[in-house]
């Protein structure tokens, strides 16, 4: 929407007409008393002038004026009613003026030189003017031009200077009633009788009345043991702990055991979450709790139930300080709380990027000079952290991701150690080398790989039809983001780690492993049109050798999680995001064995410029009986992993049944030739890890899909017996997929005996 105000020769013209009339009508706000005794009046009933002077019963207002206000407390709802009540009938006259001038004769209008407009071509562009606070600028007061000249889609509106700024000074006048109440009381402590009377939905904010302060506080364990808890968790190397600044937060703690009554409720939250955070790692590394704690899960379940308490007390659906940061890590707290994966954890993320947005995460700090450096980059830190893991647990579910690319322009976070930088920080430094290693490097890597998958998951879930050039497109910033990955977290042998601390290995496997499920995702469409298409030879390429490559890092990961492995105190990976994603490379080779031996399929005489050699298939049914058996030795963690071994059973059982009828099936090796027209030409694949012998692996246990509790199992029979008709779609719900509550008991195939 355009501002046309006047220009000089057009405001010369009408102060000559003006000067004959300089009197206009305003509307009067201040009582009649303090009008014209030129006071400022309080706008309140009997207002604060008139009762000093003892003359309460006196103090009158001039048309719909307020009808009280409490000498204390907070402000009466009746008096912002009333104030919006009087803004409204100065815009119903204004819209009833704009009527009567449309009814006139055209010959009328010429002369009065006025343009008709309708109600909402003039209502709304004067609020949005008016009460807009997404803008940088300062709005500042109304300009002294008798009328302003909108220009919208819907064609130009003129605005009468007197009638808009008239609605501008009564939007100003409930605004500073409502900042009057912000500077008299905090939005975080109201704690009155009317808290749940709330207009809020009564499933956000529950329905319990919340503890006071001093419950809260009563929680909150002895200082060693508060500061084992916190120690325990910023020491454990957990990517999302770039949310918090490590000097200011320490000054902050610090600052709490000198005054717990001083500190926000939200503050509060996060200190809590805190707490539930250090908790979960410590039980997952096997690690006792503080005695005084009891027993870790009793631990957990008060720490977190006491941040819900402060987030609730605290409003957290409306926009302040420290909210955003409690909520995302009480929600962390629930991601971390299960080996499972949770619908409710996607529900909650979302809520907290909803927040965030509302709180201007999602726009570039630097364009609002009210920011700060240091508020800005911490908003910059939290929304890519929060930006990535909305990606990574929409798709887990099988959902769309929250945020999407055009909603947002916020710049990566810079590569800067927190000692770079703190609160009094005018100017940001410039950020770091990539080949320096600080906290962030591994933030900025995974933020453009996640960047790519976002629009391979938008893609995944699009009911539009998706072009092979798109295909290749993607690709390609696929491989560059990779390419871009520093070399100090780039995926490397073991035997090249043993240096290295165990953190950083498994940053490099993490990336790595999100590197290959993008190449998965991307390309698992082509994988049934290649048996009639040569065209998509590449996409075969690249989903067998991803997946296979998926597989590997899984083994040498469990392999070193293990007692006495590189990994062991890491042990808690891998979370429920990544069986999902050794189950699609699972069923990515599986769907390839099912085949049998391949048909030779359709020629393309355009396309000559690209080889690809798949190898056997005993190569590749010795992957998965290695991940089968991996499977099996995590069963008994979580329900997921219990799915999955269940799974990988009724895949291997069906790959060697089709194996066994395979045309050829004397264990050689088979190569193939096929052209594409893809430009891409990659190399013959060759792994560096070594192959596990097939007959060092455990045999699977005989499973079916109709035995096993997790019914969604039976997509995989489906699949299949269909190689040719796949429908990723419906694996990403079905077995990416959260199971039904139901389901949530622990079965182990062959342990009923």
């Amino acid at each position: 929407m355009t501002d046309l105000t006047p220009g000089p020769h057009v405001q010369h013209a009408e102060n000559t007409s003006t000067n004959r009339e300089k009197k206009r009508t305003r509307v009067q706000l201040s009582c009649t008393a303090c009008r014209s005794r030129k006071l400022k009046c309080c706008r309140t009933y009997p207002c604060t002038n008139c009762k000093k002077r003892g003359e309460a019963a006196s103090c009158t207002f001039v048309g719909r004026g307020p009808r009280g206000r409490p000498s204390q407390g907070r402000t009466s709802p009746t008096l912002v009613q009333d104030r919006l009540q009087h803004l409204e009938n100065l815009i119903l006259s204004f819209t009833q003026k704009k009527s009567s001038e449309q009814s006139q004769s055209s010959s009328a209008s010429e002369q009065q030189n006025t343009p008709s407009t309708t109600a909402g071509d003039a209502v709304q562009p004067v609020l949005e003017k008016a009460s807009s606070g997404l803008e940088p600028e300062s709005r500042g007061s109304a300009p002294e031009s008798t009328g302003r000249l909108l220009d919208n889609e819907a064609g130009s509106s003129y605005f009468d200077g007197a009638h808009w700024r008239g609605i501008l000074e009564e939007v100003n006048e409930v605004k500073g009633y409502l900042q009057q109440e912000t500077d008299e009381e905090s939005e975080e402590e109201i704690m009155d009788d009317n808290f749940f009377d709330s207009s809020s939905p009564a499933l956000l904010l529950g329905l319990n009345k919340p503890a006071s302060k001093e419950e809260l506080l009563a929680d909150i364990p002895p200082r060693p043991v508060a500061d084992r808890l916190v120690s325990q968790f910023l020491h454990s190397k957990e990517p999302l702990l770039v949310v918090i600044h490590f000097p200011t937060f320490q000054k902050e703690y610090n600052q709490f055991w000198l005054d717990p009554q001083g500190v926000s409720l939200p503050w509060l939250g996060l200190l809590y979450a805190i707490f539930t955070l250090a908790v979960s790692v410590m039980n997952t590394i096997e690690e006792s709790v503080p005695q005084a704690l009891g027993d870790h899960l009793v631990a957990a379940a008060k720490f977190r139930k006491r941040t819900v308490q402060c987030l609730v007390q605290a409003n957290y659906i409306t926009p302040g300080g420290y909210k955003v940061e409690a909520l995302f890590l009480y929600t962390m707290g629930e991601f971390l709380r299960s080996c499972d994966a949770q619908a409710g954890v996607s529900f909650m993320l979302g809520l907290t990027i909803r927040l965030a947005m509302r709180m201007g995460y999602h726009r570039e700090p630097r364009n609002f000079p009210k920011i700060s450096a240091f508020d800005g980059e911490m908003r910059r830190r939290i929304w890519a952290v929060m930006s990535q893991l909305d990606t990574l647990i929409s798709f887990q579910v099988g959902l769309p991701r929250t945020i999407q690319a055009w909603q947002h322009d916020v710049e990566p976070p810079r590569n800067l150690f927190d000692e770079d930088f703190d609160e009094n920080t005018q100017e940001l430094p410039l950020s770091r080398p990539e080949t320096e290693l600080t906290t962030l490097c591994y933030t900025r890597a995974k933020g453009r790989v996640m960047s790519v998958f976002g629009r391979i998951s938008d893609l995944a879930y699009s009911r539009e039809p998706v072009t092979y050039e798109q295909t290749l497109e993607i690709d390609r910033h696929l491989e560059e983001a990779h390419d871009q990955i520093p070399s100090k977290i780039r995926i490397r042998p073991m035997e090249q780690s043993i240096t290295d601390p165990s953190d950083l290995i498994l940053k490099r496997f993490t990336l790595e492993i999100l590197y290959q499920k993008c190449r998965c995702v991307l390309h698992r469409r082509y994988l049934a049109e290649f048996h009639d298409n040569m065209r998509y030879a590449y996409s075969r390429w690249v989903c067998m050798t991803a997946a296979k490559q998926i597989l590997q890092h899984q083994a040498v990961l469990h392999y070193e999680s293990q007692p006495g492995g590189q990994l062991y105190r890491e042990r808690r990976f891998p979370n429920s995001i990544q069986n999902t994603d050794y189950l699609l490379a699972a069923m990515i080779i599986c769907l390839e064995l099912s085949h049998g031996h391949p048909s030779e399929p359709q020629t393309n005489s355009q396309s000559n410029d690209m080889r690809v050699i798949i190898k056997g298939r005993e190569d590749l049914l010795a992957v998965l009986e290695t991940t089968h058996q991996v499977f099996k030795d995590m069963r008994r963690r979580s329900a997921d992993a219990q799915k999955a071994y269940a799974a990988m059973s009724i895949m291997l059982r069906r790959v060697k049944k089709s194996t066994e009828h395979a045309v050829d099936s004397t264990g050689s090796s088979t190569g193939q030739e096929f052209n594409t027209t893809s430009d891409v030409s990659p190399p013959p694949y060759d792994g560096w890890q070594n192959q596990q012998d097939p007959s060092s692996v455990l045999a699977h246990d005989q499973i079916n899909a109709m035995q096993s509790p997790f019914g969604s199992l039976g997509v995989i029979e489906e699949m299949l017996d269909a190689p040719t008709n796949l429908d990723w779609r419906l694996w990403d719900q079905q077995i990416q997929g959260f199971e039904d509550a139901n389901a949530r008991t622990f079965w182990y195939p062959g342990l009923e005996s």
